[in-house]
């Protein structure tokens, strides 16, 4: 299965004074793309994964690489892959493009820690969430 792909319109209160989308905003983009890949592939909500099921994915590291600016009234194809899977963390790469562009304008690589929300303590990816994520896997890059 190919990455997680949705497409996003630059929103008037995402843009800077330069009218271009602020880097915070971003990150809520990033984290959208996340939930969302996980209400389709898993196929419930990602409140029942937090709520029901008491499972967390706080981000440990984060780094991005700005390229192109996205300006306001633009769209976004905003892509989440898996470039590496641990027994306890994940590292995500999500990429954001332009409209007919094949390079990214946007890049990071993100790693969260799979944590039992009650003890806050790590814990392994549950078997079926690892096997959702096996599927994201990026073929582009080396898997680890």
């Amino acid at each position: 299965m190919p990455a997680y792909e949705t497409r996003l319109k630059v929103r008037f209160s995402q843009v800077d004074y330069a009218g271009i989308m602020f880097y915070p905003r971003f990150f809520e983009n990033f984290h959208a793309v996340f939930e969302d890949m996980f209400t389709d592939r898993l196929g419930v909500p990602y409140t029942h994964v937090l709520r029901d099921r008491r499972i967390g994915f706080p981000t440990v590291s984060i780094s991005t690489d700005f390229r192109k600016p996205f300006r306001f009234g633009e769209d976004m194809a905003l892509k989440l892959d898996v470039v590496k899977l641990g027994n306890t963390s994940i590292t995500f790469r999500y990429r954001g493009f332009h409209e007919g562009q094949a390079e990214a304008s946007v890049e990071a690589h993100g790693t969260v820690v799979v944590l039992d929300l009650d003890s806050f303590e790590t814990m392994p990816i549950p078997d079926d969430i690892r096997a959702v994520l096996e599927g994201l896997r990026a073929e582009d890059v080396g898997s680890a």
